[in-house]
């Protein structure tokens, strides 16, 4: 079944108050005008901080440009104070190795020039003092070389640490170790 509205249809009228703005011209001058510069001044401020921060950002870069260069260089200088220290170690050993050959070469000199007939050496040991040690077929041998080396003006604090007769192939020697210093 079908219903029909017989009822005529109500129109509900709403009625709207409109809001009229009666502005006239010299209130809109006086409005806009400052309104238009503000506007302007805002966009002029917002203009130079967009440049100054590009601005920034150019010298960001700059300066992060001038300090990788300025690593690299460190690294090279780090690089060359390793070299030069390798260097001055070096060169620090070979002037101690020639003082400390020079050292021996002077004391075998100095002990070669003394020594007394019958005697020879075994043995030669340089720290602070220097020991000797050797073989001579009597004792009167070994204390001629003795008092050689006392009279060498560069030698000082000679003395015999001891003597020991011993056998060398069926023959009787004198074993000696004889200790003295350097004149520094």
């Amino acid at each position: 079944m079908i219903k029909i509205n017989l009822l005529p249809k109500r129109e509900l009228k709403k009625t709207y108050k409109k809001f009229q703005i009666n502005l006239s011209g010299e209130i809109l001058k006086k409005f806009i005008f400052p309104i238009g510069i503000t506007i302007m001044i805002m966009l002029s401020i917002v203009a130079y901080f967009e440049y100054t921060k590009s601005e920034y950002q150019k010298e960001i870069e700059t300066q992060k440009n001038v300090l990788s260069s300025l690593q690299k260089k460190i690294a090279e200088i780090n690089k060359f104070e390793a070299m030069n220290k390798d260097i001055e170690r070096k060169t620090k050993l070979i002037e101690s190795l020639k003082k400390m050959q020079s050292t021996p070469v002077s004391i075998l000199n100095f002990v070669v020039k003394k020594l007394a007939d019958g005697v020879w050496l075994t043995g030669l040991h340089y720290d602070d003092t220097v020991t000797v040690e050797g073989i001579g077929f009597s004792n009167l041998n070994v204390v001629a070389f003795v008092d050689n080396l006392k009279a060498t003006p560069e030698l000082q604090d000679v003395y015999l640490v001891e003597t020991q007769q011993t056998e060398f192939e069926k023959q009787t020697v004198y074993k000696f170790i004889i200790k003295f210093r350097l004149k520094v």
